[in-house]
């Protein structure tokens, strides 16, 4: 069984990765994982060895659950999703053309790291391998992991309220969220308006500050590299 306690506190206070102060935020639904009750039980005790913090550094979170070798060696391996919201950076800081070699240079230096320019967060905290799949009833007794419809109920208005907080307090420059069938969800973090995009899918709001996008899922069937690309691509010139 898991630590209710330590879990609770996850589901309250973890957010992702990376740094606040960056200035491209990246807010997905939640985390790829959670397979076994023994990779959630070890994904807690590391972030609990972390010093609980809201936002962790990647490369530390992978070298601590032992894969940072993959993603972050001399020679990377493609991370599909991170593939697609590099291009969308490399895109808005000129980059041209962005080629495979440059998103795995960014993804090995500079993704998702304290010190960054950008942090991954999620609106919904436990790892999960699917929207299909749900282990936490099994190994858990809080009574909102019953279920997912529970689980979201209980912790969907408390993160769109903090995530909201978060944005207002840090003014990033950039706020992707990506899921398209979340958009309700990522219209209330944002609370702007959102205009469709004429070429491509995807919405676009903006307020003093930062400028929002909600766009497809990068691995959505379909999604081209060029749909990131375009993205970047507005917000270089906004």
């Amino acid at each position: 069984m898991f630590d209710d306690s330590l879990l609770d506190k996850f589901c309250r206070t973890f957010y992702g990765f990376g740094n606040y102060n960056g200035r491209y935020w990246f807010i997905g639904m939640e985390e790829a994982g959670g397979e076994s009750e023994t990779a959630v039980a070890n994904r807690l005790a590391q972030w609990q060895t972390q010093g609980m913090p809201e936002t962790e550094d990647l490369v530390v979170h992978a070298t601590g659950l032992g894969w940072a070798g993959n993603y972050f060696g001399k020679r990377p391996k493609n991370q599909p999703t991170w593939n697609k919201l590099i291009r969308i950076i490399l895109s808005a800081e000129g980059n041209n053309p962005v080629t495979l070699n440059k998103v795995k240079q960014f993804q090995r230096t500079a993704l998702g790291r304290q010190e960054s320019d950008n942090c991954l967060l999620e609106l919904f905290p436990l790892p999960s391998p699917s929207t299909n799949k749900w282990i936490y009833a099994e190994y858990s007794n809080l009574p909102y992991l019953s279920d997912r419809k529970a689980y979201r109920s209980h912790l969907a208005e408390l993160r769109v309220a903090y995530l909201r907080h978060k944005i207002e307090e840090y003014r990033p420059k950039m706020v992707v969220f990506y899921g398209w069938r979340y958009k309700d969800w990522w219209r209330k973090v944002a609370n702007v308006s959102f205009e469709q995009n004429d070429e491509e899918k995807f919405l676009v709001g903006k307020n003093s500050d930062t400028t929002f996008f909600i766009t497809k899922h990068p691995t959505a069937q379909g999604v081209t590299m060029d749909y990131f690309h375009h993205v970047g691509q507005i917000m270089m010139e906004r």
